[in-house]
């Protein structure tokens, strides 16, 4: 078999699409949120040995924005990130959008006596690290220490620093893999992938995409809405087949999939939002003017007032999804500080005599939050 027989083979090797070769290929990766799936595109093995390395080093690339933002993944959570304030200070960003904060020890004496400081990012590792110094110090009252450990929440007073990149060799064919997976669902036979699959199977084949911030492609763009999509578009004057990929509102790249296409008109866009899962209606522009896609494709497509644009309207989203977030947080733990306080087991309902007291207790986890908002705005002002 060849790739003339499109839906049977692998793209890539050509083997039968049948029994433990047939794979289940997310259009867009999963580790970014994409739902939609084909199982007649590339086998089990090809994907396995290819498309993983590819989708994984474009999903840490992107990590950051599946972190702050809270996707939704079919399997797992993203992993946690090291991250870095202004002023130096290092933290781990976790899929609650949480910082947990570097673990530390040290030792020094005041007064003649030891002074020992532990940072540590969970109860667990505190409890361990605590059992270290015993073992160490043999007059540590370990049980005392354990008894009065306690958990402190404090909030950021420093900006995070975040180099934000998509490209390299492993994500660039991340990237063109989404836009024939794609075409693949779309039913375009494997014999019209052209450059495309070149690319995806020579190493040293020139890259067929390239940044799309000479224009914005969207046109029915909802500025309150961060989203994954994927365009497939056939130009018949220029036997043209492309495709339009954009992720986090952020990253956008055009794929030049077939320079000599012959194949039917096509014009199909799948758009998700990446935090609810959700399929939403995105319009991507057919007519984008020959010279701008030829600019794109080269390499020039960067016009650095587009791409400050597509920054400013993404990165709010993002800010107030992980206040949103944050302060989700911080009522749950001043809820179940609350109960737990109070003894109210999970499910039973609040005594009405009770109610007061129960506001109070929870306050008292939610008032560093809304302190530190208060600060936070008075500094921007």
């Amino acid at each position: 078999m060849d790739k003339e027989d499109s839906y049977k083979v692998c793209a890539f090797c050509n083997v039968d699409l049948v029994g433990q070769s047939r794979s289940q290929e997310h259009v867009i990766p999963n580790s970014i949120g994409g739902r939609l799936k084909t199982a007649e595109f590339i086998c089990a093995r090809c994907n396995n040995t290819k498309g993983d390395s590819w989708d994984s080093e474009l999903a840490q690339q992107l990590n950051w924005f599946s972190l702050s933002l809270g996707i939704t993944r079919e399997r797992g959570l993203p992993p946690g990130q090291l991250v870095n304030t202004v002023d130096g200070r290092q933290y781990t960003l976790l899929p609650d959008g949480s910082f947990s904060p570097k673990s530390s020890y040290s030792e020094e004496l005041v007064d003649g006596k030891k002074r020992i400081h532990i940072v540590a990012a969970s109860v667990r590792e505190a409890k361990k690290r605590l059992s270290g110094v015993a073992k160490k110090h043999p007059t540590f009252n370990l049980e005392q220490a354990l008894s009065e450990l306690e958990i402190q929440t404090a909030y950021l007073d420093s900006p995070l620093t975040v180099e934000l990149s998509l490209g390299g060799k492993a994500s660039g064919r991340s990237l063109v893999k989404t836009a024939l997976a794609f075409a693949s669902y779309c039913r375009v036979p494997h014999r019209e992938f052209g450059k495309a699959l070149d690319y995806l199977l020579d190493a040293q084949a020139e890259p067929p995409y390239g940044h799309a911030y000479l224009s914005d492609l969207v046109i029915n763009r909802d500025s309150k809405t961060i989203f994954h999509c994927v365009a497939l578009k056939s130009d018949s004057d220029k036997n043209r087949l492309w495709s339009y990929i954009e992720y986090f509102g952020m990253f956008r790249v055009l794929v030049l999939i077939n320079d000599n296409y012959v194949g039917p008109v096509i014009d199909e866009t799948y758009a998700i939002n990446p935090i609810t899962g959700e399929e939403i209606e995105v319009e991507v522009n057919s007519n984008i003017a020959d010279e701008e896609f030829i600019k794109v494709i080269s390499g020039y497509g960067i016009d650095p007032v587009v791409q400050r644009a597509a920054a400013d309207l993404a990165l709010p989203i993002l800010i107030e999804r992980s206040e949103q977030r944050t302060l989700e947080g911080a009522v749950r733990a001043g809820f179940a500080y609350a109960a737990k306080t109070l003894g109210i087991a999970e499910g039973e309902e609040i005594p009405i005599e009770r109610a007061k007291e129960f506001t109070a207790l929870m306050m008292e986890k939610i008032t560093p939050y809304l302190s530190h908002l208060i600060r936070s705005n008075r500094q921007h002002l």
